[in-house]
């Protein structure tokens, strides 16, 4: 559908004389769209001064100038505008904000669709009181149409970092169905589309799905949001993107190819608004400059127009719904601060685990991402996987982490300010049959990481552990627990940041129970099962990403030791029974029981002797408390000659809890 004339390029204010002075005082600028701050509706002598502002700012330009208006995010008691909540404040402020519009002459008034919650509450998913976003947009249309203007809606991005203070996320407006189903429920509704939160809203899903109940980003490209809202949108807000928080960036300074867009909402959008975060709000150099750019991409000869090509889709398996819980809602800020523009390196960045930390922490666009791992084929199939935009942000090492000096090539060409350890043996019957394999890799292999990637420059260390060490029963248990031991250690001798993130039984990983019953599950066979009263805990790999972004956080303050903070406890039965059922069955699965292997116990712990879980400074993930390990015995263990650290790693393994 085309507009029938070229599209209007606009610039953004808040309806004060000195901001609308300087927006349209150097140039034959076109126009405005005004938000209205929450002063502005607080009472109808304060509408009456913002369209007086906006109507003389206009008129001293001496042209005809285009205004549209924008309801503001919150109200003036500082509630936030949701469209869940239509008390009587809501009512005041919409009819209000439709005065505001119908004052000026804007042919629309603007509001997001957005239910803004704070972390927690997300998480616990309460549902969304449909027939209240209802009422409010029904609310919201009839006041527009008493005015003669039309009621436009926007997507907004994951997270939003509200004017009023605080993060907040919302159950919908981020994907461009949420907009489509509302309007099939409220005729009158149009569109406002914005690049920036469409690019962010995508850049989250890729990095982190579940949280939305999505399997992945397909589907989400910015192109695909211009063919499926263009037609009923009237108001396109245009400007750039990076990662998951870099909104309303300058146009051309993000990630974005906004040319091709632009030129395509130029045949389908009335109006195009240049809007830019400036730094001082007082100034408007980046949205001018936007502006400009705009212009000319509406000047550039038509494109074809094609739907973006299809990938292939990844696992669409709910495990979420398995352990009965959203989850954890990243740190995103605290993260963003701590691995954006910094060099990572993933040992064991192939495995399940490692490929998606390294997605979860490509969204908070870190300078380079470095995935090594021995396994050929995993790293490869990642790679091609990456291929794209993306790509330049990671490397792949063929690396064995036995291998001291491959380890230290590859950590010198890295130069990592952050080292998250994720290789290891892990199969517990495994460690009691060939333990000295265990070693090599588990202990061996961690010391020549860690210490190659402090020598690299590293000032932060993650290695990942297992509630398998909080007791050490096992020989595996035991490995990793000194694991935890010599990453203290190398806090103690080179006084850099080191923490080991005990993981619980992680869901889908492959080789893992949970993988198989799931394979088995969509099979329709009978489950294999060692023993269905066994008890263990239970959590998603996004959540275990998580744990170990965070993890760096909390080595930042100190802690050394950390694990799940809610994870699913759950026995083997129940979790058979649960994928069952979540691979569309009834009833409980056939089992086959083949015993419990060596080294397993019947019920894990999270903590050990002397250990306590402290509190939980970020979702999903607790520090936990106790006696530090002296790190001068294993220190002597790791200098001495290769005979001698040998047979002092098979001394210690026979430790009961592996301590020294």
């Amino acid at each position: 559908m085309s507009t029938g004339s070229p599209s209007i390029p606009l610039l953004k204010a808040a309806p004060k004389p000195e901001q609308i002075a300087e927006r349209l005082g150097d140039g034959p600028w076109r126009g405005l769209e005004l938000c209205l701050m929450p002063g502005d509706v607080a009472d109808d002598a304060a509408v009456a001064r913002a369209v007086a502002a906006t109507r003389e700012g206009a008129r001293a330009t001496g042209r005809d100038v285009t205004l549209l208006a924008e309801a503001p995010v919150a109200w003036p008691s500082g509630a936030h505008v949701r469209v869940d909540r239509l008390d009587d404040e809501a009512r005041v402020g919409l009819r209000r904000s439709a005065d505001f519009a119908a004052g000026i002459a804007s042919p629309v008034l603007t509001i997001h669709l957005f239910a803004p919650q704070q972390p927690a509450e997300y998480r616990d998913g309460r549902p969304l009181d449909e027939d209240e976003v209802q009422r409010f947009l029904d609310f919201f249309a009839d006041a527009c149409a008493a005015r003669g203007v039309t009621p436009l809606i926007e997507n907004v991005p994951p997270v939003l970092r509200m004017r009023s203070g605080g993060v907040f996320l919302s159950p919908l407006g981020g994907h461009w169905a949420d907009l489509l189903a509302w309007r099939a429920r409220v005729p009158a509704l149009g569109y406002t589309f914005d690049t920036s939160h469409a690019a962010l809203f995508r850049a989250f899903v890729a990095a982190y799905p579940g949280l939305f109940g999505l399997f992945g980003d397909e589907g989400l490209e910015l192109e695909r949001y211009v063919e499926e809202l263009g037609p009923a949108t009237e108001v396109a807000h245009v400007s750039d993107a990076a990662g998951v928080l870099g909104e309303g960036l300058p146009y051309g300074a993000g990630e974005l190819d906004l040319d091709p867009v632009t030129r395509r909402l130029g045949d389908l959008v009335p109006y195009i608004v240049a809007e830019i975060n400036e730094p001082d709000p007082a100034r408007s150099p980046a949205m001018k400059a936007g502006y400009r750019e705009v212009e000319r991409a509406l000047g550039l000869a038509p494109v074809a127009w094609r739907r973006p090509v299809r990938r292939l889709p990844g696992e669409e398996f709910d495990w979420p719904a398995v352990v009965g819980r959203r989850d954890p809602v990243p740190a995103v800020l605290e993260l963003e601060r701590r691995f954006g523009g910094s060099r990572v390196v993933l040992t064991g960045g192939a495995g399940s685990i490692g490929r998606g930390l390294a997605t979860f922490l490509d969204g908070l666009r870190p300078q380079r991402i470095t995935l090594l791992d021995s396994h050929e084929a995993s790293l490869a199939a990642d790679r091609r996987a990456r291929l794209g935009g993306a790509a330049v942000r990671f490397d792949h090492a063929l690396c064995d982490v036995r291998d001291r000096e491959r380890v230290r090539e590859e950590m010198t060409l890295a130069r990592p300010d952050v080292l998250i350890h994720l290789a290891a043996y892990k199969h517990v019957d495994w460690a009691e049959r060939y333990p000295e394999e265990f070693v090599a890799t588990n202990l061996e292999g961690s010391w020549n990481v860690i210490e190659a990637a402090v020598a690299a420059g590293a000032r932060s260390v993650v290695v990942a552990s297992t509630d398998k060490a909080a007791l050490a029963t096992s020989s595996y248990g035991r490995t990793k627990r000194l694991m935890e031991q010599l990453a203290a250690a190398a806090a103690a001798r080179h006084g850099i940041e080191a923490i080991a993130v005990r993981l619980v039984n992680v869901l889908g990983t492959a080789g893992s129970a949970s993988d198989l019953f799931r394979r088995q599950a969509l099979a329709s066979v009978p489950f294999t099962i060692t023993n269905p009263e066994m008890r263990r805990y239970w959590i998603t790999q996004a959540h275990a990403a998580s744990m170990l972004a965070h993890g760096a956080l909390l080595a930042g303050t100190g802690e050394r030791l950390a694990t799940a903070a809610d994870p699913a406890e759950l026995s083997v039965g129940d979790l058979a029974s649960r994928i069952w059922r979540q691979a569309g069955h009834r009833g409980e699965p056939e089992a086959e029981l083949v015993g419990v292997r060596a080294g397993e116990v019947m019920a894990e712990v999270l903590c050990g002797p002397g250990e306590t879980l402290g509190p939980g400074a970020h979702q999903g993930v607790r520090a936990i408390t106790g006696p530090a390990p002296d790190p001068e015995v294993l220190l002597a263990v790791v200098d001495a000659p290769a005979h001698v650290r040998r047979a002092a790693w098979r001394g210690l393994l026979r430790e009961p809890g592996g301590a020294p």
